[in-house]
């Protein structure tokens, strides 16, 4: 009877030790970072054809930031981090439009620099190689809302009989079915990072999977051939590097 009592006790032990190493535990964790981003850019928004007409267009990558709140369920060597970040995407985008008719050439091009702001839900399940320290590997999917943004630039037009003064434009960028912008993104994140105590820094990319434009029609001046092409008609998705820092605290 006290071996069996001694085993029950032992194996109580056992079971106990087995439940404590395999505990969940639960963090909360403020996040912020820095975005370089970017989106692709269309094969139809370069084109050379009859009558010397051509459009070109290229982008450039924005730095921007992003900052919100990380709650972790850790167990083990895996974690889940499901977030609420606002990210700030976008690019910078130039764009040319030439046609050269019986009366002589006309231009259109502009220069801008185009801000979305995003309420994004990423997911990411982390793999920590010692636990709560160590090398980090981590991947998972996200959603994101549109919710503002501004557009700067210039937009420049010339004729064979004028030249215009450049118009400066600052628009705040609105969402919906009569705009350019759709107003839902998903995709994936995955990375690598590092974990010391309650200190994480990752280095990520985020891979967007939805059409950032629907298609609005052309607009035609009625000046001339020369009909004013829609860019932003174009297939877009959001190419993001990130570079972020969280610090979690117990709960």
């Amino acid at each position: 009877m006290k071996r069996t009592a001694t085993l029950a006790s032992s194996t109580a032990l056992l079971l106990s030790a087995a439940t404590a190493s395999a505990q969940t535990t639960f963090k909360l964790g403020v996040r912020g970072g820095l975005n370089r981003a970017l989106t692709t850019v269309d094969a139809a928004s370069s084109a050379t054809g009859i009558n010397t007409y051509n459009r070109t267009a290229d982008k450039s990558v924005v730095y921007a930031w992003q900052t919100g709140l990380v709650l972790e369920a850790a167990f083990g060597r895996f974690a889940v981090q499901p977030a609420l970040v606002f990210s700030q995407k976008g690019e910078r985008f130039n764009t040319n439009v030439y046609f050269n008719g019986l009366g002589g050439g006309f231009a259109a091009r502009s220069s801008s620099t185009n801000r979305y702001n995003w309420l994004e839900v990423p997911v990411n399940f982390v793999y920590t190689l010692h636990g709560d320290h160590g090398l980090q590997i981590f991947a998972g999917p996200y959603v994101a809302v549109g919710v503002g943004g501004r557009q700067t630039g210039t937009s420049y037009f010339s004729s064979p009989n004028a030249f215009y003064t450049p118009y400066e434009f600052d628009n705040q960028i609105i969402y919906g079915s009569n705009t350019n912008n759709r107003r839902f993104d998903t995709g994936v994140n995955f990375g690598l990072g590092y974990r010391q105590g309650p200190v994480q820094l990752q280095a990520g990319f985020g891979l967007g999977f939805v059409n950032l434009h629907r298609d609005i029609p052309s607009i035609d001046p009625g000046f001339s051939p020369l009909t004013l092409y829609n860019f932003h008609n174009d297939a877009a998705y959001n190419r993001v590097a990130q570079l972020t820092g969280t610090y979690f605290f117990s709960l």
